[in-house]
């Protein structure tokens, strides 16, 4: 019977042959408890005639006992409720909230508060998917995940080609993922470069649709970028990367591309297409955007902590790898 709760019968029990003069120890044997067991019962419920009385001790038990808690700690704490719907509304996922609360990043009003992604999920999915108007799923606003069928392999389409599986896993920044997203029924496109470690990214719009629009956007994106920053590319095994030599001839860089209908391999450049969708819908008329549009959705992606980065935003992890030292001009 360890770690069950004293019963009303165990009690009146105990009550009445307390009253025959018996030892703690001796009734503890007939009710089949730990002596200790009884002699706090006794000691903490026996009221101000310090007689053990079985109806007493039930009521103090009960009073002692903490209030069940009621919502989750999101609804207890007003401040943290504000910070959570500003970061869900700025695009933020409930695990980089949480990685976010947990961190010596998290703000100073909510220090030592922490909060666990599934309680920001059970947070936000009440009232029938939605919240104070919160989409029902963060990212892509759907209810429900979708299936996704696998694609029978094919033949790789680029000539001299190295697959993605030769690249170095030395897990250092520079190994840039590049990829295309464009707009049904527009001309010209978007290239946007992230690299692989510190995730930091690059978008450039290509006015036509031709290969050599890739690697003249991979030339803006390397002239932003520190000297001797970029290890190596990645690209798809398609169009956008069918003059990857270019590239690594003049940039004296080794270039990788992606098995035959496996873009996945490049994971960060798809979630950064992900990103961009978000911001960009199909039906967007990009080439009405300006400049000033162009860099905010691209700051927006490196303004975001991120759990590989130990929940750094890239920016942060940017500068915090030139500050040390580490590239050697």
């Amino acid at each position: 019977m360890r770690g069950i709760e004293i019963s009303c019968p165990e009690r009146q029990f105990l009550e009445l042959h307390l009253l025959g003069k018996w030892g703690l120890r001796r009734i503890a044997r007939e009710m089949g408890r730990d002596h200790s067991v009884l002699s706090r019962e006794a000691g903490r419920n026996c009221g101000g005639g310090r007689r053990y009385r079985a109806e007493e001790a039930r009521r103090l038990a009960e009073r002692r006992r903490p209030a069940p808690r009621t919502g989750s700690r999101i609804d207890r704490n007003s401040e943290l409720a504000a910070w959570v719907e500003g970061r869900l509304r700025a695009g933020w996922s409930p695990e980089k909230i949480a990685g976010r609360t947990a961190s010596k990043l998290a703000p100073k009003e909510l220090r030592g508060v922490t909060v666990g992604h599934e309680t920001v999920y059970r947070w936000l999915y009440r009232r029938g998917g939605r919240y104070g108007g919160l989409p029902s799923c963060p990212w892509t606003g759907r209810r429900r995940r979708r299936a996704r069928k696998p694609r029978r392999p094919g033949c790789p389409q680029v000539r001299g080609r190295t697959p993605l599986a030769l690249r170095p896993a030395d897990g250092l920044p520079g190994h840039l993922e590049t990829d295309s997203t464009a707009w049904h029924g527009r001309k010209g496109l978007l290239s946007a470069q992230v690299d692989r470690a510190l995730l930091v990214c690059r978008l450039r719009w290509c006015p036509d649709r031709t290969a050599e629009e890739t690697p003249h956007a991979l030339r803006r994106t390397a002239e932003t970028l520190p000297h001797r920053f970029v290890r190596s590319v990645a690209f798809d095994d398609g169009s956008g990367g069918a003059r990857h030599l270019d590239f690594s001839a003049e940039y004296g860089v080794p270039t990788f591309l992606c098995a035959p209908y496996s873009p996945w391999q490049k994971s960060q450049a798809e979630n950064l297409n992900r990103t961009i969708r978000h911001w960009l819908p199909c039906k967007t008329k990009v080439r009405d955007l300006a400049a000033a549009d162009w860099r905010r959705i691209e700051d927006w992606p490196d303004g975001l902590p991120r759990k590989s980065l130990g929940y750094l935003t890239p920016n942060e992890a940017l500068h915090q790898y030139l500050s040390s030292g580490a590239l050697v001009a």
